[in-house]
């Protein structure tokens, strides 16, 4: 069983590393910046992004501090879990490379949360306009249009979406199943 003030520093920070990707992939998918998400996002992260920019800019249109600031927060929150469980040393590569996959299951855990709300919401709202709706659309539709590839609409019914969140859930578990335990071997 998990302590809770670990748990809550989990709620807490990961929410926050949610709030830094959705940034970081509405800066990458060039999503509407005056949306009231994409600008509560810039608000939610500018005191921390900022100063990172004077040391790392940009590469090719990414936006690379945006991505070590969310690394950093992993970091810190994995430390503050350690200490939290009255562990006093850390190792650090462990912490270095274990940092890396949470990095990687955040953002594919941020994609089922945007595609589970874009189907929610095609139930509940088919054809409206809500702004959020319209960003979560443009964030999430670069991932669903690879798999209407595969499977285009037939007759009203778009599967492409659950499609896409097998296979996210599928990297999730090769991730847990195959990374973290090497990582494990290989730190200890």
């Amino acid at each position: 069983m998990m302590n809770p003030f670990s748990q809550l520093i989990d709620v807490l920070v990961s929410l926050y590393v949610t709030v830094i990707l959705l940034r970081f992939f509405l800066q990458y998918f060039r999503a509407d910046f005056y949306n009231p998400l994409s600008q509560f996002c810039v608000k939610a992260t500018d005191p921390l992004i900022k100063p990172l920019r004077k040391v790392i800019p940009g590469f090719a249109g990414i936006d690379l501090s945006s991505l070590v600031l969310a690394y950093l927060v992993i970091v810190v929150k994995l430390l503050l879990m350690t200490f939290i469980a009255g562990q006093i040393s850390i190792n650090p590569l462990l912490l270095v490379l274990i940092s890396f996959v949470e990095l990687l299951k955040s953002i594919l855990n941020l994609f089922v949360f945007l595609i589970f709300i874009r189907i929610i919401m095609s139930w509940v709202s088919p054809g409206g306009y809500n702004p959020v709706m319209a960003v979560i659309g443009q964030l999430s539709e670069p991932i669903i249009a690879q798999f209407k590839k595969i499977l285009p609409p037939m007759n009203g019914f778009d599967f492409s979406p659950m499609i896409a969140l097998v296979m996210i859930y599928f990297g999730i578990n090769l991730i847990n199943y195959y990374l973290v335990p090497a990582i494990q071997s290989v730190a200890y």
